[in-house]
């Protein structure tokens, strides 16, 4: 069975629970007095409440944050509107970066999620600003279906994420990507990792630009893979 997801989703499932049963009294009770309030305003209410919930997502990822220091919980903070697209990132192409950049070998885990944060970063300074509202509506639309079951593959399968994550991609895979877009990422993916890191100059924790040609290469394939694996999952 898959390692359940740390994540505010599992406070908008229960959110998403309660408000359903709310709103089916309240229809319920409407149809049977026929008071002011009808079933299509109690509908309309519905939707827009439900609508509603993204907008919301600092104080989900309040509560989410709160329980998981009263748990001591250890789990990543992988599904926040500041972190989902180097969520999402890692799960498209993390492949291909093993094969391409020996530090996600010889450093690890650790500086393997720094790369995807700053190619993460790259993208919505570049090629996509809002990335992350985007994203966020749709992890917020499936918590509300999913609750606690919400895994990142679910994220990766939904057709509206593709979308988005398709137009973030779309200048690192196009044909000419290796030409103008290793340079620029690969100095963004540096000042990341720079910056997460603590270090300076020269150091092995950094990417050259043939490695990130290398990544880049390899990048459109791994794409396909990952969205037809969740699309025939």
């Amino acid at each position: 069975m898959p390692e359940l997801l740390r994540g505010p989703h599992h406070c908008v499932g229960i959110a998403t629970s309660v408000a359903e049963r709310v709103f089916h009294f309240l229809k319920t009770r409407a149809d049977a007095q026929g008071g002011a309030l009808s079933a299509a305003d109690l509908g309309v209410a519905r939707a827009q409440f439900l609508a509603s919930l993204p907008k919301a997502a600092n104080y989900f990822e309040g509560v989410d944050r709160q329980y998981t220091e009263a748990s001591a919980a250890t789990a990543p903070e992988s599904l926040s509107r500041e972190t989902i697209l180097a969520t999402l990132v890692f799960a498209c192409c993390h492949k291909a970066a093993r094969t391409a950049f020996p530090q996600a070998e010889r450093i690890g885990a650790n500086w393997l999620d720094q790369l995807c944060g700053g190619i993460a970063r790259y993208i919505r300074q570049n090629v996509c600003a809002d990335a992350n509202d985007r994203l966020t509506k749709v992890y917020f639309e499936l918590a509300g279906r999913l609750g606690a079951k919400l895994l990142v593959a679910d994220l990766l399968g939904d057709e509206a994420t593709q979308r988005v994550l398709r137009e973030c991609f779309a200048p690192l895979i196009a044909k000419d990507a290796l030409d103008r877009a290793a340079e620029p990422l690969c100095d963004a993916v540096n000042s990341y990792i720079a910056g997460k890191r603590g270090i300076a100059k020269a150091d092995p924790s950094k990417v050259t630009e043939a490695e990130m040609k290398k990544f880049l290469a390899f990048l459109p394939p791994q794409l396909t893979l990952a969205f037809g694996a969740q699309a025939a999952a």
